[in-house]
Formats: structure tokens, C-alpha cells, sequence
């Protein structure tokens, strides 16, 4: 029996307190579906069974009941107050002054008022300390609270036509949204932590959002909202850290920390204005801040903008006409990225559309003024322009009446001048004392001994590494390696300084020699299994110096670890070969591991998935042709293309000077990618790389010798360059945007906007004859076209839908592919279209699929099953996309073959083709 004395006590006690405020008639309900004395079996029961003001004790058990709450002021709790012991399968909260707190919801939890013809407001209910399934949808709710939950799989969503009032705070939600949304105003957001998800305020305002933490989602995003303060949030890992569109305006951005995002650090676009950007860190995103289309009069000031891979401020706007006519400001912030700053606000419209406001659009420093800046100077001004190899203008520029004034104005870009740039200012400082200290991976002492050093030391600036102490600096990096190669006993010295002081730490190394030759052996926890198998090595070897590891025996070293881990992505049977050596011989010993291919049916057909890459970054926007994918690989906050070869199983990073490409595709034996906003051609064979266009360029696309892009013209137009000519020719005026170029043999597709503010179309120009065509006149929305053959594919929007459409030339009929309404990202090869599918998305929870349509069949298949795939693309019956199943975005494979075809040889060997698994 669950009522034992002590619950009794404490029933009775909260009984008393409760008498304090509520009715005479309070009570303490208990519910126990295991058979005790409790007065119910049922929560429901107990509900439709209280009055104001009881409060009702739930015991452990599993409620598979869904709880409708309609009594105004009473509270359901757990007993234990541990959700994982006390489950029900949902609660609506239809009445105010309700409190739910301490259980495991199964399914879903709203709090909403409703009979059976409308819903009616519900005030003052407070969700707390529970752990939900499908998590919280609010609607026409108000004054109320939702904190310290655990959100799995989902998130909270508050709808509302009026004043909100609510608060939302210490919540943990995984893979889930915050959304406040229609109306609602004077929310708080405070402190919640958002694994895999975002914050998103629509048409609402004057909201708080405090101390949030978000990581890998989607960051902080405002649609038509205004009057909010967001402060001291981290955004960590996102596709954008704070973004701001359609009219969104007044809102009072500060202190927050926005770093490692895929695209912006901070996003206005759409007409947003008057927003204050204060105080902020944006650091080690692809873009700094960005500023588009006509946004106007924001704010950015004394903020540090550093890092960030493409540039710190891209600004791609104008000033159009009232009210967004006013200037942008920029002043005491600290700029220290490769590029700081990028006007580009001459492409953003086509040329009908002029700066009809006639104001400048940007103001990089305020009026000289006394006070402190963000650099330690006496004054504020404009701004620090730094650059991190050191050389930035602010770090260089002369102050010869040490204002910390630049004695010259700077001039950015030719038109856009900084006139009051801010320099450093040299202040005395106490010195902090060094403290030298280091550690080294030695696990033997033979020759040739090689050491890892890695460096502990504190308060330290540089490092003088002696190996022999002799008295010479033999290193001066901070954790070097170092080979002794002869029998003696050393001393290493390292001296550590701050500058100004210095510390030193010894250590004694001996180096001995070997008496017997090594004898190689090792283990590995695992023998087979299907892709992605890890495997962990471990080194067993007796009198070795030093271990190399062939995980494919293809006589390539792979590792020198003593105990590596390796991830098999492919399927096959691996010989792995360890040989270890030392000075009286060497040894080696072989071991095999069986790796097979994760396949599903789908009718006749066998989808066998493998994995391509296995770092631990993202590896996004993958093409392919023939046995070679290309895709942009974010190693270490840069961005590089690498190849990856399906025959040989081997990847590799495509060789260049820059760390900012984007976009990669590919034909035979040539990539052509973006690179710091041109575009540039690659060559495999020949290993030459070439610029083919020096104007600003993006969405590259190549077929044989042709290469198309999207590049700005005072607009944006679509290009060409033939490879064999060395020509380059401007497919498209400037009459009309046009966008994201594909092609096949002479025929180039894009979508083009002849009007500001109307629907993209798909148009075609065929090299042949020179003509240009509308493929489709219908009124709907058309973006991100493909062509293969006679078969044009596209992204279509009509009656609120986002589909895949196709047109045949051959045969001059339009074909919808998909129903779904929620399709996008086409690609197409031959028979088959694949695209990206967000159908299977859950209440604030994205879900996307790859599907293929077979035009020959008629059939519509599911390739992925992951719910995190995206950015398809095919060719024969191979299929690649990206996808984030293991947190970080890795390049997938699937290759499509017929039941009946021949299984795999039992004797291939480690690196078969797909073809063969199919």
C-alpha cells in the first residue's frame, strides 16, 4: 500500500497549508492504479472528483489515460516528484490556476480552453518539473508558467491574439523549438538550454529572451517581431546565431555570444529597422553580420566581430524609399576577420530599383566623443580594424597625438570610409608571472625515440624548447615533436615567457637500445559488422620503437598510434597489418575484418547505404559524377573541397591557398568551386587550378567544357565560360535577378525574377540557337531548377504547397512528381528525380528524407530514413546527400540495384565498387 505515515503527514501537511488560501472544502485527492488504499485508480477520475483548490497526489505507476483538466484551481502532482516513475499519456490544461508537475507525458500536453465551438482563454497555469514526449502547445493562454522541463523530441509552442505574459525558463529541450508566435506579447525566455533546435518569435513583441543556450539548431529567428530584447544568449553551432526578418524592428540585440555558425552571426533582412546590435561576441561563423535587401537605420555598436570565415559585415541592401530610408551605423566595434567588410549593395536589386531614398547606407564611425572605447582609447570614433595575421589597418596605422585616432581616415573598399579608425592604445600592466611546465607521450625508451611535447606552461606568450640543454633553442613552437636518434641521456629544457619574464622546467630523458628485435601482435574489439563499423586496435607489440598500422593493406600507412580507432565506411573484407620495428629488426602480423553493407528492400530493388566521411566537422553540399563526390568540409573553421573516390575508398582535399570554398561540383575530371567570392576550375589530371571568374560569383555548375554561375552585374546574371575557348559570355541582362544556374549539354536553366517583387519563373537558354524561353507562364512560384536531357525539374509553390514538378521538352507537358507539399532541393538523372522531403516533420520538430521517383516505373521511394538528410544528388544509381544523424552533417551514399542481381563474391577484396553489393 503506497499510503504509508509518512505520506499521510505529509498529505495533511500540504493539506494545512492549502486551507491557508483556498476554500474550506480543500482536500488532498490521492490516485493509485496499483490497488492501494488511494481514493482513485484514475487521474481523470480524481480530476472530474475535485473543487477549487484540492490539490491531487498521483503515486508511481503507468496512467495510459489522456487527462482532461476543466476544474479551475487545482494542482496534479507526483508523489515521488520523479518523472521517470510516474507516466501519463497526455494532459489538457482547459481550465486556469492549473498546476502539472513531476510526470513523464507520453504523447502530448496543451493548455488550452476549448468547448465544442470554439476556445476560450486559460490564465495562470503553471508546467513544471516534467518529461515530455511530444512537449507543450499553448494556445489563447496567459500569465503562466512553463519551467524546468525536460522536452525531448520536441519543444513549447504559445500561441496567443493578446497580452501573454508568460515565462518560459530552465527548461532543457532536445531536437525542439521554443515558438511564440501571432500575437502574444511580454514573454520571458530565460535560461533554457535548445540541443538541436531554435528560438522563434513570429509577429509578436516586446518579449525578453535571457541567457538561452542553443546549439546545433537553427539559433534565434524573428519574423515581423519587434521591441524585443535578446541579451546574453550563446549560439553555439547553428545555421545562423540571430536572424531577423520582414519588418522586424526595434529589437535590442546585446551581449550575446554567437560563434561557429554555418552561414550568419547576426541576419537582418526584409525590411527590418532600428534594431540595436550592442555589445555582441560573433566570432568563427561563415558571415559576421549581414545586413540585406532593405533594412535600414540599425545600430552596431561595440561589438567584437572576429574570425568569421567568408567576411565580418556583408552588407547587400539599400535604402529604398519611407521608411526605410535611413543610414546604418557602425562604431566602436572590433573588426578582425580576412575580410572585414563587404559592400555589396550596388547587386541587391536589378537597376529599375535605385536608392530612391538617396541616403548613404552605411556610416562607419560617429561623431568624435570623450569616453572609453572599445580598444582601451580615450575617445569613440569609428571603428578597430584588425586582421588576424596582424596586418589589419588599426593595428598599423600611425596616431602621432595618441588619441587613439588613426592619423589617417580609412578607406575600405573606395567608397566606404571608417574617418575616425581607432588604434590601440599601450597601457601599463602588472606583469603575471610565467610558469613553465609540459608533459610527453613517451610508453618506451628506445632509439629512435620520437616525443610528442605538449605544452602546460601558464601566463605564457612564447616558448624556447632546448632538447639536448645544450644552451640552443632547438624549437620555438608551442608543442613540437622531436626524434633522438642516438643511445644518450638528455635533459630538456623548456622556457616559458610572458614577454617580459621567463619560467623553465627540465625533465631527464633516457635513450636506451634495443636488445632483442619487437615481436608485433595486437587485438581489436570486434571482427565484423555492417557499415559504419569502428573498430578499436590494440597494440600488444613487445621491445617496439615504433608501430605503423595498414587498416586496408594496401601498403599505404594509415596510422601510428599505438591503440587507434578505425571507422570502416565501406563494406568489404579488410586485411589489417601491423608491422613494428626497432634497431635489431622488424615484425609483423596480419588480421582480417568483415565489413558488410546496411541494405533495405524496397520491392525488387536493394537500397545498400554506406557512409562517406567520419570527422568529426561538417561535411555538407555534396555532386557527383561517376565513382567521385565533391563536397565542402568545415576542418577546423575552414572551409575546403574534398574528393572522395568510391574505386579506391580513399578522400582526399582538393589543394588551394584558400580557406573559404564553397559550392563544389563536378564533371569528369574537373571541380569547379566558390573561393572567397569567385569562381574557380580544377583540373584532377593535371592537378592545375584556374580562376574563371574574378567578379563576385556563387551556385556554380558544370557540364563538359561549359561552366555556368550566378555573378553579379548590378544585379545578378547568369554567365558562362567555355573551358576550350577561354571565353566568357553573360547569358542573362540585368533586366531580372536570375538565380542558381543548372545545365546539360547547350542547355542552361535558372530561375529569373523579372520583377521586384514578383515570382521567380524557369527559364532556358539554349546555345544552339541562341534563344532564350519561359519553361512554365503559371503564376506560382519556380526556384532551384535541374536539367538532364529533355527534362527540366524544379521547386514549385502553389496553394501553400512546395512541390516537384517537371517539364518535358520532347514533349512540351508539365508533370507533377510529388504531392506532399513539402518537397524541395530536385535533382534528376536520367529516370530518376530525387529531392529533399520534409513530410514526416512533427509539431516544431523538422524531419527531412531524401525520396526518389522513378519516371519509367512510376513509383515514388524513400531513400533515407534518417529524418536529417538533405542537399540530394544523383547519378546513375548512385545517390549522395548530407546528413546530420550523428550530430555533425557526414556525406551519405545509397546505391539502387535489382533484387535478382548476383550477391558479393565471398573473397573480394577490401575496397569493392557499390555495383558490386547491389
Amino acid at each position: 500500500m503506497w499510503v504509508n505515515k509518512l505520506t499521510v503527514l505529509l498529505a495533511v501537511a500540504v493539506f494545512l497549508i492549502v486551507t491557508v488560501y483556498s476554500p474550506a472544502s480543500a482536500r488532498v485527492i490521492t490516485v493509485d492504479n496499483n490497488g492501494s488504499g488511494a481514493d482513485f485508480k484514475s487521474i481523470q477520475e480524481a480530476v472530474n472528483n475535485s473543487s477549487a483548490g484540492d490539490i491531487i497526489l498521483v503515486y508511481p505507476g503507468l496512467y495510459n489515460e489522456s487527462v482532461d483538466i476543466r476544474i479551475q484551481n487545482i494542482s496534479i502532482l507526483s508523489n515521488s516528484e520523479k518523472p521517470e516513475d510516474t507516466a501519463v499519456r497526455a494532459f489538457n490544461l482547459g481550465a486556469n490556476n492549473i498546476t502539472v508537475s513531476g510526470f513523464s507525458v507520453q504523447e502530448s500536453l496543451t493548455v488550452r480552453g476549448y468547448d465544442d465551438y470554439y476556445n476560450y482563454p486559460v490564465e495562470n497555469c503553471t508546467v513544471r518539473n516534467n518529461m515530455l514526449r511530444l512537449g507543450i502547445d499553448a494556445y489563447e493562454c496567459y500569465d503562466s508558467t512553463i519551467e524546468k522541463n525536460i522536452i525531448l523530441n520536441s519543444g513549447i509552442g504559445v500561441h496567443s491574439f493578446a497580452a501573454a505574459n508568460f515565462t518560459i525558463s530552465d527548461n532543457l529541450i532536445v531536437k525542439g523549438n521554443i515558438d511564440v508566435y501571432q500575437g502574444p506579447n511580454y514573454c520571458v525566455l530565460l535560461n533554457n538550454t535548445l540541443l538541436n533546435g531554435c528560438i522563434a518569435l513570429v509577429e509578436c513583441g516586446y518579449h525578453k529572451v535571457l541567457g538561452n543556450y542553443i546549439s546545433n539548431g537553427y539559433g534565434i529567428g524573428l519574423w515581423e517581431s519587434y521591441s524585443n530584447e535578446i541579451e546574453n544568449n550563446t549560439v553555439v553551432n547553428c545555421s545562423n546565431g540571430i536572424s531577423m526578418e520582414f519588418l522586424s524592428s526595434q529589437n535590442i540585440i546585446n551581449n550575446n555570444t554567437l560563434t561557429a555558425c554555418n552561414d550568419k552571426g547576426i541576419w537582418i533582412k526584409g525590411s527590418g529597422g532600428g534594431n540595436s546590435l550592442l555589445n555582441n561576441t560573433i566570432s568563427n561563423n561563415n558571415i559576421g553580420i549581414w545586413l540585406e535587401g532593405d533594412s535600414s537605420n540599425n545600430l552596431v555598436a561595440n561589438n567584437k566581430v572576429a574570425l568569421n570565415k567568408e567576411c565580418g559585415v556583408y552588407l547587400n541592401g539599400i535604402a529604398y524609399t519611407a521608411p526605410f530610408n535611413r543610414t546604418n551605423r557602425f562604431y566602436n566595434n572590433i573588426f578582425n576577420n580576412t575580410i572585414n567588410f563587404f559592400n555589396d549593395t550596388s547587386n541587391h536589386y536589378t537597376t529599375e530599383v535605385n536608392n530612391r531614398a538617396g541616403v548613404i547606407p552605411v556610416a562607419l564611425n560617429t561623431t568624435k566623443t570623450s569616453g572609453t572605447n572599445i580598444v582601451g582609447g580615450p575617445y569613440l570614433g569609428g571603428n578597430f580594424w584588425a586582421n588576424p595575421d596582424g596586418t589589419g589597418f588599426s593595428q598599423i596605422c600611425a596616431d602621432s597625438d595618441g588619441d587613439g585616432i588613426g592619423d589617417l581616415p580609412y578607406n575600405i573598399n573606395g567608397t566606404d570610409f571608417d574617418y575616425l579608425p581607432l588604434v590601440s592604445v599601450s597601457r601599463s600592466q602588472e606583469s603575471i608571472i610565467p610558469f613553465a611546465n609540459f608533459s610527453t607521450n613517451i610508453t618506451h625508451t628506445l632509439v629512435p625515440l620520437s616525443v610528442q611535447f605538449t605544452d602546460l606552461s601558464q601566463n605564457t606568450v612564447a616558448w624556447s624548447w632546448d632538447f639536448d640543454n645544450n644552451g640552443i633553442s632547438d624549437s620555438t613552437s608551442q608543442n613540437p615533436v622531436h626524434v633522438y636518434a642516438s643511445l644518450e641521456t638528455y635533459i630538456v629544457n623548456l622556457t616559458a615567457s610572458n614577454g617580459k619574464e621567463t619560467s623553465s622546467k627540465i625533465q631527464e630523458i633516457i635513450v636506451q637500445e634495443a636488445k632483442i628485435p619487437p615481436v608485433a601482435n595486437f587485438s581489436t574489439n570486434v571482427t565484423g559488422g555492417q557499415v559504419l563499423l569502428s573498430v578499436q586496435f590494440t597494440d600488444f607489440s613487445k621491445n617496439a620503437t615504433a608501430v605503423v598500422w595498414d587498416f586496408n593493406n594496401d601498403g599505404i600507412p594509415d596510422s601510428t598510434e599505438r591503440n587507434p580507432v578505425y571507422a570502416y565506411t565501406y563494406p568489404g573484407n579488410y586485411t589489417i597489418n601491423l608491422t613494428v620495428n626497432n634497431t635489431k629488426g622488424m615484425d609483423s602480423k596480419s588480421s582480417t575484418v568483415t565489413v558488410s553493407p546496411a541494405q533495405r528492400l524496397e520491392g525488387k530493388l536493394v537500397l545498400t547505404e554506406y557512409q562517406i566521411t567520419t570527422n568529426k566537422s561538417d561535411e555538407t553540399k555534396p555532386a557527383i559524377y561517376g565513382d567521385k563526390i565533391v563536397w565542402q568540409s568545415n576542418h577546423n573553421e575552414t572551409y575546403t573541397v574534398h574528393l572522395y573516390n568510391i574505386s579506391t575508398s580513399s578522400e582526399t582535399p582538393i589543394v588551394s591557398r584558400n580557406n573559404s570554398e564553397f559550392f563544389p561540383t563536378i564533371y569528369d575530371d574537373r571541380v569547379v568551386w566558390r573561393e572567397s567570392g569567385k569562381i574557380y576550375l580544377y583540373n584532377l589530371s593535371t592537378s592545375t587550378k584556374t580562376l574563371i571568374s574574378n567578379r563576385l560569383g556563387i551556385y556554380p555548375a558544370i557540364y563538359g567544357d561549359k561552366i555556368v554561375w550566378q555573378g553579379e552585374c548590378n544585379g545578378d546574371c547568369i554567365y558562362m565560360y567555355d573551358i576550350s575557348s577561354s571565353k566568357q559570355v553573360r547569358i542573362t541582362n540585368n533586366k531580372s535577378a536570375s538565380y542558381q544556374p543548372a545545365i546539360y549539354e547547350n542547355r542552361i536553366v535558372w530561375e529569373s525574377r523579372p520583377t521586384v517583387n514578383g515570382s521567380s519563373k524557369i527559364f532556358m537558354y539554349d546555345l544552339s540557337t541562341e534563344k532564350e524561353t519561359q519553361i512554365i507562364t503559371d503564376e506560382s512560384h519556380q526556384q532551384s531548377p535541374a536539367i538532364y536531357g529533355n527534362r527540366i525539374v524544379w521547386e514549385d509553390y502553389r496553394n501553400g504547397n512546395k512541390d516537384i514538378y517537371m517539364y518535358d521538352l520532347s514533349t512540351s507537358k508539365k508533370i507533377q512528381i510529388t504531392t506532399s507539399g513539402s518537397a524541395w532541393n530536385p535533382a534528376i538523372y536520367g529516370d530518376r528525380i530525387v529531392w529533399r522531403d520534409n513530410r514526416n516533420d512533427k509539431e516544431y520538430i523538422e524531419n527531412s528524407d531524401i525520396y526518389m521517383y522513378d519516371l519509367s516505373t512510376s513509383r515514388e521511394i524513400q531513400i533515407t530514413t534518417s529524418g536529417s538528410a538533405s542537399s540530394p544528388a544523383i547519378y546513375g544509381n548512385k545517390i549522395v546527400w548530407e546528413d546530420g544523424r550523428s550530430g555533425n552533417a557526414d556525406i551519405y551514399i545509397c546505391t539502387i540495384s535489382e533484387q535478382d542481381e548476383e550477391p558479393p563474391a565471398e573473397d573480394l577484396s577490401a575496397f569493392p565498387t557499390p555495383e558490386t553489393y547491389c
